[in-house]
């Protein structure tokens, strides 16, 4: 019998990382988590960088996650938006709003400021950049037009955001929450 001990500490691993996903429904795992006493979040930090995976563990992960390849706090905080924009949250507004009641700690406009910004220096993976323009497809029509207009000062606009690049206008550069 061959016994190969990569393989039984990878499927272990798997399988902390599955229970994991089937309890929060993603695998964008803080780097510190642990579960069982199993370092996860680090086990999957691991797999993200790991370029010999064999195309059956790849596969196990994408089966858990589409996008567990993707940085988890970048992957979490798009999460949080989805969640926020199904809760009845607008693409429109002031720049430092919240997510709601079910989120106060969560500020999509920010959130949304940023990523423009790391769009525009090119610091966003192919994947990253098309996610993000699948919640432009989202947006009412009625925006569109909005897009070469600047917004009013204090707030920012999702139309202003992805503007930047394109038109080379938007909202101003410093913001009421100092980013």
């Amino acid at each position: 019998m061959i016994w190969d001990k990569h393989a039984r500490s990878w499927d272990r691993g798997y399988a902390h990382a599955r229970a994991w996903a089937e309890t929060h429904g993603h695998l964008a795992i803080p780097a510190a988590e642990k579960l069982d006493g199993h370092a996860v979040g680090a086990w999957a930090g691991r797999q993200r960088k790991n370029t010999k995976l064999t195309a059956a563990q790849d596969a196990k992960l994408t089966a858990l996650d589409a996008m567990w390849r993707l940085d988890p706090d970048w992957n979490r905080s798009y999460r949080r938006m989805l969640a926020y924009l199904a809760g009845g949250g607008t693409l429109t507004g002031p720049a430092n709003r919240t997510g709601g009641e079910a989120d106060p700690t969560f500020r999509p406009g920010a959130w949304l400021r940023k990523q423009d910004k790391a769009r525009t220096d090119q610091k966003l993976t192919v994947q990253q950049v098309a996610l993000l323009e699948t919640l432009l497809a989202t947006r009412p029509a009625a925006l569109a037009q909005q897009q070469s207009e600047r917004p009013a000062e204090g707030s920012v606009t999702w139309a202003a955001e992805w503007t930047c690049d394109a038109c080379g206008e938007g909202g101003d550069a410093q913001f009421e929450d100092g980013t």
